[in-house]
């Protein structure tokens, strides 16, 4: 069984996704076999950022909140396989 850690891990290693990006990513690709739910999804980014696997960075948008973006980083990579 995949961990939500390696999904959200393997989301990140092609492009920088928002939480809520990553969520509705995976209500439409996995959700047929894992119901992660938003909340689970977020603690899962706070603790791989805590990690230093993932890095967040705010974005500034015109009129709305802020958004956070993920990205995995060197350390997230090496620790990948």
């Amino acid at each position: 069984n995949m961990s939500l850690s390696h999904a959200i891990m393997t989301a990140l290693l092609d492009e920088e996704l928002t939480g809520y990006e990553l969520a509705k990513r995976f209500e439409v690709s996995l959700g047929f076999f894992w119901g992660a739910s938003h909340q689970q999804i977020y603690q899962e980014l706070k603790r791989l950022s805590h990690g230093a696997l993932i890095s967040g960075e705010d974005i500034d948008q015109q009129g709305k909140p802020n958004k956070r973006v993920y990205a995995l980083n060197a350390l997230g990579r090496e620790n990948f396989d």
